[in-house]
Parts: structure tokens; C-alpha cells; sequence
């Protein structure tokens, strides 16, 4: 594994990472954070307040290394509010900006942007329930991790089985590989997790619907609400794309949401004229096979949620929409690593020295690796 990887894996799953955090580089924060929550009870049982102190004033000086801030020098100098999590996501930002900086690839550096857009680590916090569908056998995850974290599944290119196109040692073609027809049900696992939401939200859904475009064939509505925003019918058009195809790779690595972008206006394009003859709202639902959705998605699901809380189930909003996000999280991985984690071709690597000090359970997993890298003894438990 390589030090990039391992340098993506410390950082939480809501910043492209595994949530292991590097507690070399997080002790300065929790140490500040402590003596500045005690300060007031230390004032009371003294009767003065006290002096900073040597150990306090050397503390700093981590803290902005690690935070790449160098006007914090003393601790009045720190501009954010002295709380462990304002302080280690200093950190946490200072972290993926060197993971963007070193990345040794095109492919990486898009990697870690696109890993880090809004709810695409939402997979990593799921809480696994197989009845629920929210589960993965321990294979599977350890092959969707490898993916995550940039670790090569093969050991060499080889032949794709099902279009004989060659196939690239991370796994990107088979994310995107007409042959399988894995996008095919990524894509109808979104559609499904929305209908079913919007079936709870009795917004009346239907799923494919012909003829909503006068003489025209084309289905440009995957989930078809009759009364959506002021009454109005809306068609929701869903697409699935991957960020680290060779298209769109160059430019995903340099610009925040590409890939969502591109998918927005190929959706728009298509089906937007023809919407709107028809009186009917067009709204793309587009998210990245790596989990990231497009900004109207999310506002759709969180306004979906709101339906749902508002018909009175005893399930507060908050909870309401953090399960969708969730179930829209693990939607998008069914078939993305088939034969990584069938142990399909012959080529495949076996677990990674990291991954096989991970203890997983379904989806439910206890991390402890106490191994070392190349970058030292690894400090996250």
C-alpha cells in the first residue's frame, strides 16, 4: 500500500478517507481543546486565572504544522473556535489539500476530489442491516475499500471477460463496462430508492412512464411525480457516472464536481425541451459511482425526506434523511467491483497487508491495525 493511500485513510470518510486518524497529528488538537474546556473549573478552584505555560505555548506550534497554518503561533493567534472539532478539521483540510498536492497520478488526485464531494463516504457509516439491503459480505467491502483508498486490485491489465476491452489494475473499467450490465443496475438501485421514498412520502411516484411527451416515445422521467413544487408534475431523471473515466479523468482532477456537472447537462439537454412542451418540471438526479451527488439531488432528497416526516410516522426528520442518504450510498456499489470481489480473473491481488488487518463484519467493522508503512508505525486505532 502505498504512502499516498495510507495518508488518504487518515482522513474521515466525509473527506475521501477511512477515518483513521493519525494521532501524531490530532494530539495537539484534543491537548488545546482540553486546557481550553477546563480553563473556567481551573479559574474557579484557583481564584485567578492561569498562566498559559510553557507546555501549553510549545503546543502550538504542532498544531499549525499540522494544520499548515503558519501565523498560529501562540494560542491567542488561533482564529477558530479552541473545540477538538473545529481544530482537527483544520487539520483534516490541511491533509487533503497534500493528498490533492503529492497525488502521483492524474487518476489519484481525481480520486481524492471526487471521494471528498458531499455524502460520498456516507457508504462507510452505514449501520448494516441485510434486511434493509444496507449490507456487504467481507470480500466485497474489502475490494470496495481498495477502490476508495486508490490500492490496485490486480496485478496486472488483463482482458475484460465480458467486452474483451483491456481492463486497468484499479477496477475503473468494470465501473463503467457495458458488458456486465452493472450499470444498468446501479442506476435502477437509484431509481428504486427513490421510488420507494417517495412511495412513503405518498407523492403518488410511478416508475418509467410512456407517453408523458406527446408523440415521442422516450421515457424521460425514471420516477414520474404528478404533484411535485406548486402542483406542478415533475420528472426525475436519474444518472449515474464515474468520475475516473477516461474522459472525464483529466478535468475531474483539477475541477470540484465535474463530473456531476457533465451529467446534469447531458441529462438537461436530452430531455429538458421536451419537459417542458409538456408542462412537466425536468430534474436530473445525478450521483458519482464513487457516492458524490449533484447539488438539486440533494436538495431533492432532503425535500423528499421532509414529505416523509411531514406524513407523521414518528421518525424525526433528521433520521429520516440520514437513512436515504445511506440507502442511496449503498445503491450506488452493487456490481461496481464484481470480479474483485468474486475473485475473478486469476490476476487479482490478495488482501492488502492494511486491509488484512481489518476485522469486518458485513458492513458493521471494528478497525485496529497496528502495522508498520512506509510511513512509520501507524497510529489509528
Amino acid at each position: 500500500m502505498s504512502d499516498w493511500s495510507w495518508l488518504k485513510a487518515t482522513l474521515p470518510s466525509s473527506r475521501g478517507g477511512f477515518n483513521l486518524r493519525c494521532a501524531s497529528l490530532h494530539a495537539p488538537a484534543a491537548f488545546l481543546a482540553s486546557c481550553s474546556q477546563a480553563g473556567p473549573l481551573v479559574e474557579q478552584i484557583l481564584g485567578h486565572s492561569p498562566s498559559p505555560g510553557i507546555l501549553l505555548e510549545s503546543v502550538v506550534p504542532a498544531l499549525a504544522s499540522a494544520a499548515a497554518r503558519c501565523d498560529w503561533r501562540v494560542p491567542c493567534d488561533i482564529d477558530v473556535p479552541l473545540h477538538q472539532r473545529t481544530l482537527s478539521h483544520a487539520i483534516d483540510e490541511a491533509t487533503l489539500q497534500q493528498l490533492l498536492v503529492s497525488a502521483p497520478t492524474t487518476r489519484s488526485r481525481a480520486l481524492a476530489r471526487s471521494s471528498s464531494l458531499p455524502h460520498a463516504g456516507d457508504w462507510l457509516n452505514v449501520i448494516p442491516s441485510a434486511s434493509l439491503g444496507l449490507h456487504m459480505h467481507d470480500r466485497e467491502l474489502r475490494c470496495c475499500i481498495s477502490y476508495w483508498l486508490g490500492v490496485p486490485l490486480h496485478s496486472i491489465p488483463y482482458s475484460c471477460p465480458e467486452c474483451q476491452c483491456s481492463a486497468d489494475i484499479f477496477g475503473d473499467h468494470h465501473v463503467g463496462c457495458g458488458g456486465s450490465g452493472d450499470s444498468i443496475t446501479r442506476h435502477n438501485s437509484v431509481r428504486d430508492v427513490i421510488f420507494t421514498a417517495a412511495q412513503s412520502a405518498t407523492l403518488g411516484p410511478t416508475k418509467e412512464v410512456l407517453g408523458l411527451v406527446a408523440s415521442s416515445q422516450t421515457r424521460p422521467a425514471d420516477v414520474y411525480l404528478p404533484h411535485w413544487t406548486s402542483g406542478r408534475p415533475a420528472a426525475l431523471d436519474i444518472h449515474v457516472i464515474s468520475p475516473l473515466q477516461e474522459q472525464l479523468v483529466a478535468e475531474a482532477a483539477f475541477t470540484p464536481s465535474h463530473a456531476l456537472q457533465v451529467g446534469v447537462q447531458r441529462k438537461l439537454a436530452s430531455n429538458l425541451p421536451s419537459c417542458r412542451s409538456a408542462g412537466i418540471e425536468c430534474i436530473p438526479v445525478v450521483a458519482e459511482t464513487l457516492g458524490g451527488l449533484a447539488h438539486d439531488t440533494i436538495t431533492i432528497v432532503n425535500d423528499i425526506c421532509s414529505a416523509i416526516s411531514d406524513r407523521g410516522y414518528g421518525i424525526d426528520l433528521h433520521s429520516t434523511t440520514r437513512h436515504l442518504f445511506h440507502n442511496l450510498a449503498i445503491s450506488l456499489w452493487p456490481g461496481t467491483l464484481r470480479y474483485g470481489s468474486t475473485g475473478s480473473p486469476p490476476s487479482l491481488l490478495p488482501v492488502s497487508d492494511f486491509l488484512s488487518d481489518v476485522h469486518i463484519l458485513d458492513l458493521g467493522f471494528v478497525v485496529k491495525v497496528q502495522g508498520q508503512s512506509t510511513l512509520g508505525k501507524t497510529e489509528a486505532y
